[in-house]
This record gives structure tokens, C-alpha cells and sequence, in this order.
């Protein structure tokens, strides 16, 4: 992998999210996954402000995060979630407090960690509950170097559990009320051709676990290097937004088993750039709305809705720039739902973009000399 690629995908990224404003047409489906959205994200901040939550916004991103079109499909992402979120929560409250003080044992099993659940989550049907696991075991586990008792990490694993389950709960209920209301209007109606298409593709068999080993753990390890390289620099300068460079550095290295089978980096930098691009957008868009909120309740929640809408429009799209749109909403989500209650102040949601940002650039370099390594033996059997 070369840095012009990075290039020609950034170009490839911005004319498919071109193509997708100019060919703006919401169709029913499409126009009520993104209703559902907003309406999940809003009741999870609002279920999150009535608990006193710390972390709101964790709460609403789970909201957003296990909605799909079909109430099946959000079940199982639901069930996924939440009990790979507990047992991540439950090792890392009981292995963080035995090493947190330790930085030469803390930072390489944080890195063994992440790149362990990469390499179990490519290819797994489980794949979604391998991923939330991963980032709650090394998320409570990382905390333990500052609260280094088992008390204190328990209780922020605890607290992390209960807002992903607030926006599960919220997600569920949402989606729920919509499966009723689509099937009571399928009754009097045909079925829509894109919900049979989207089920025809769910139940495509993907290859088997074991024909994408070598690819996973080329995954796996990469992913490794880069937690433990960012926990090593968060431990050492303190950095801030720890937590989205986490997301940011497994949920790129995730990828679908078609992808993972082709053994090569350029879907993972595919995410990679279009991540940036999302975030980049969402963050402009929200930082220029937030001070004409003023931190009242109903201009952010109709600025927040429209923001979901439109993520959630693009990315349900077909012309490329459907994890765009996805995490526009994400960085969307992050800019205005706030810890504690709404406000202007831009800071906050710019340290978590930055982390974010910063999760990319570790895990850009990692790839870059990677692939310089693996070509090293082929280039010198070339040389006569």
C-alpha cells in the first residue's frame, strides 16, 4: 500500500458522496430507517439525562449503532452489543486493576487484546460482539491505570454497560414499534422489493472461518501494534480521546468476509478514508451549527435530527459512500450530545473527533510499514 492510494480513494470517496447528494431521492425504506434513528438516539439521551448517565453520548451511539432496516437484524445486533460490552467490561474490571501500575505488561496486553478480537471478529458470526468486547475489555482496562483499584474500575465498567443498554433498549423499543406498524401496513400492501432484497443478500453464505485465517491475522496483528503504540502515547503524554481512537482503530480493521478474503489493505483504507470524511464533514457542519443553538433543548434535538436523517439517507445509498454517511451520524452524534446536558461549547466533541483522527493516523503508518516489510522478501528473491 502506497500513500497515493490513500489519494485516489479520497477522490473516489468524495465523487460517490457527490453522486449520492446529486441522486437525492428517499424512498419509503430509506426515509423510515432514518426516522427511526432519530427518533432511538433521542429517546436514548433522554433515557440517559433521566439515569444521570456520565457518558450520554455513549448511550445515543449505541441508539444509532445497532438500528438496521429490518427488526431482526437490529435484535441480533442488540444481543451482540450488550453481552459483548458485559464480558469486555467484566475482564477488563478484573485483569485492568492487576496491571494498570505496570506499563512495560499494561501496554502489550492492550495491544494482545486488540488484536485478538480483530483477528476472532473478521470472519466470525459473531462478529459484532467480538468488536464491542474488545473495545470495553481494553476501554475499563485502560481506565485502571488511573483508577488502580478493582472498586473504581468496576464501577466505570458498570456505568459503561448500563449506557449501551440504554441505547439498546431504546434502539429496540424504536424498532420494535416500527416492525409492528410495517407489518400491519403489509397486510393491505406487497411487500417492498428492497426489504427482499436486503434479505436475499442477509442470508448469503459467507466463506467459512477458517479459509480467511491468514488474512485475519495479518488484521489482527496490525490492529494489535496500533492499540498497544496508542496506549503506550495516551499513557505516557495523556492524551485526550483514548476512547474514539480505540473505536476508530478496531471498527476500521473489521471488514466484511468478502473483503477479507481478497487479502488486501485497500478495503480497510477504504474505511479508513471514509471515516475521515465523515468525521471531517460532521464535525465542520456541527461546529458552525452549535453556536446558533445557544445550548437550548429543541434547536440542538431538530439540528441533531436532521443531522441523523441525512447520515442515515447516504447511508442506505448504492453509490459508494455508504460508511460516509455512517459516520457522519456517528461524529454527527458526538458533536452534539454532550456528557451532562446540551451546550454550545465545540471542545468536547473536538476531542473526540481528534481522537478519532488520531486512531486513522496510527493505524495508517502500522499499514504503511507493513506493507513495505512484506514486499522486502519478494524484492530481494527478484535481485539477481
Amino acid at each position: 500500500m502506497r500513500p497515493r492510494m490513500f489519494t485516489q480513494i479520497g477522490r473516489d470517496a468524495l465523487h460517490a458522496l457527490g453522486r449520492e447528494l446529486a441522486a437525492w431521492k428517499p424512498t419509503t425504506e430509506r426515509a423510515l430507517f432514518g426516522v427511526e434513528a432519530m427518533i432511538s438516539v433521542v429517546l436514548s439521551v433522554a433515557l440517559a439525562h433521566l439515569l444521570h448517565l456520565p457518558y450520554t453520548w455513549w448511550a445515543a451511539i449505541s441508539g444509532f449503532a445497532v438500528m438496521q432496516t429490518r427488526f431482526s437484524a437490529s435484535a441480533q445486533r442488540a444481543l451482540h452489543r450488550v453481552l459483548g460490552t458485559i464480558l469486555g467490561a467484566l475482564l477488563g474490571a478484573v485483569i485492568g486493576p492487576l496491571i494498570g501500575d505496570r506499563p512495560w505488561l499494561f501496554v502489550p496486553v492492550l495491544g494482545l487484546i486488540g488484536g485478538f478480537c480483530v483477528y476472532r471478529g473478521n470472519g466470525s458470526s459473531a462478529s459484532y460482539a467480538w468488536v464491542l468486547g474488545g473495545i470495553t475489555w481494553v476501554m475499563v482496562t485502560f481506565e485502571a491505570h488511573t483508577l488502580l483499584t478493582f472498586r473504581p474500575t468496576a464501577s466505570f465498567a458498570m456505568l459503561r454497560v448500563a449506557e449501551v443498554c440504554v441505547g439498546v433498549f431504546a434502539c429496540l423499543v424504536v424498532s420494535g414499534a416500527f416492525h409492528c406498524g410495517i407489518r400491519w401496513c403489509e397486510r393491505h400492501r406487497p411487500a417492498s422489493k428492497v426489504v427482499a432484497a436486503a434479505t436475499a443478500n442477509a442470508n448469503a453464505l459467507p466463506p467459512t472461518f477458517e479459509t480467511l485465517r491468514h488474512a485475519r491475522m495479518v488484521l489482527g496483528v496490525q490492529a494489535g501494534i496500533a492499540v498497544a503504540i496508542l496506549a503506550a502515547l495516551t499513557y505516557t503524554f495523556d492524551l485526550p480521546g483514548f476512547a474514539q481512537a480505540l473505536v476508530t482503530t478496531i471498527a476500521v480493521m473489521i471488514l466484511p468476509p468478502s473483503s477479507v478474503i481478497v487479502r488486501s489493505q485497500k478495503p480497510v483504507a477504504d474505511k479508513m478514508v471514509q471515516r475521515v470524511i465523515g468525521c471531517l464533514i460532521a464535525g465542520a457542519v456541527g461546529v458552525a451549527l452549535l453556536p446558533l443553538m445557544h445550548g437550548q433543548i429543541v434547536p440542538c434535538l431538530l439540528a441533531l435530527a436532521a443531522g441523523i436523517w441525512a447520515g442515515c439517507h447516504v447511508q442506505t445509498g448504492k453509490e459508494g459512500a455508504s460508511y460516509i454517511g455512517r459516520q457522519f451520524t456517528i461524529a454527527f452524534i458526538m458533536v452534539f450530545v454532550q456528557d451532562h446536558a446540551w451546550s454550545a461549547d465545540p471542545h468536547p466533541a473536538m476531542l473526540r473527533l481528534a481522537g478519532i483522527l488520531t486512531g486513522i493516523a496510527i493505524l495508517t503508518c502500522v499499514m504503511l510499514i507493513a506493507s513495505r516489510l512484506s514486499f522486502l522478501p519478494a524484492s530481494e528473491e527478484a535481485t539477481p
